[in-house]
């Protein structure tokens, strides 16, 4: 469905008339719609493999790197529907001075924006931490009957590839982008301290809903646990590097120990 609308878009795009524009206008809108659904839809599915423990750890990294992109198209969609619930309010406060901007329902997307910004944070944070772990040689080699990574990265991810998450060649995208990362060149607990921070400014936002106030709780241990993390295995590499699920379900915390 989302396909042929992409195509109606298309299509529609060479229109010049007044019906034409209105038309773009609502394919526009259904467009944009289906696209977040779906990326909603691949977040799941992604989040689904840690319930059900299909990824081994030598795996985690092309799949927080997935979990980025789609986070990152779902920041982007949320923060666009940001800017027209606040353009609305300005204009029906403009028309009628007797009205009352719904400020509640704005502070209620912008802390679900920031709850996006801070995973996008983590999973970008972990993708970079475990690439450089393995260029680095400090990860757990991969065992199984699929032993290359091209492999393994189909096997995962091909429904979404089939869906065209993302439109691009994501396999040579991953790649490019993980191959050459190390842990004394990236700044790599920014990431990490950017989610930090982002969970502290929204957990008063979330003290009325114990279980979202709890996961935000949940991604700031995280968030910490991995900046300490890093900081040890930066100094120390013959450290012996583990990640556990102590503290969120789906957002792994490197556990350092001695060799």
């Amino acid at each position: 469905m989302g396909i042929a609308v992409s195509q109606a878009l298309q299509q529609d795009k060479s229109r010049t008339s007044k019906n034409g524009d209105k038309s773009l206008l609502i394919l526009n809108q259904i467009h944009g719609w289906l696209e977040e659904q779906i990326n909603w839809v691949a977040l799941r599915f992604l989040i689904l493999g840690f319930e059900l423990e299909l990824y081994s750890p030598s795996e985690f990294c092309m799949v927080y790197w997935y979990m980025y992109i789609t986070l990152c198209k779902l920041a982007e969609r949320a923060r666009v529907r940001v800017l027209l619930v606040v353009n609305t309010e300005e204009r029906k406060a403009k028309k009628n001075k007797n009205y009352h901007r719904d400020m509640a329902r704005e502070d209620r997307i912008s802390l679900w924006v920031l709850l996006l910004q801070c995973q996008t944070c983590l999973a970008q944070g972990l993708t970079v931490m475990l690439s450089a772990l393995r260029n680095q040689g400090m990860c757990l080699k991969s065992e199984g009957p699929f032993n290359t990574e091209s492999e393994k990265f189909t096997q995962h991810f091909e429904l979404l590839q089939k869906a065209s998450l993302p439109e691009y060649d994501a396999y040579e995208s991953f790649t490019k982008s993980t191959s050459h990362t190390r842990l004394d060149c990236l700044p790599v607990q920014e990431y990490f301290r950017d989610a930090q921070k982002i969970a502290r400014d929204i957990k008063v936002g979330f003290a009325k809903d114990p279980d979202k106030l709890a996961e935000v709780r949940g991604l700031e241990q995280v968030a910490e646990h991995n900046i300490v993390a890093v900081n040890l295995i930066s100094q120390d590499c013959s450290l012996k590097v583990s990640f556990e699920f102590t503290h969120h379900p789906y957002f792994a915390t490197a556990v350092v120990r001695r060799s």
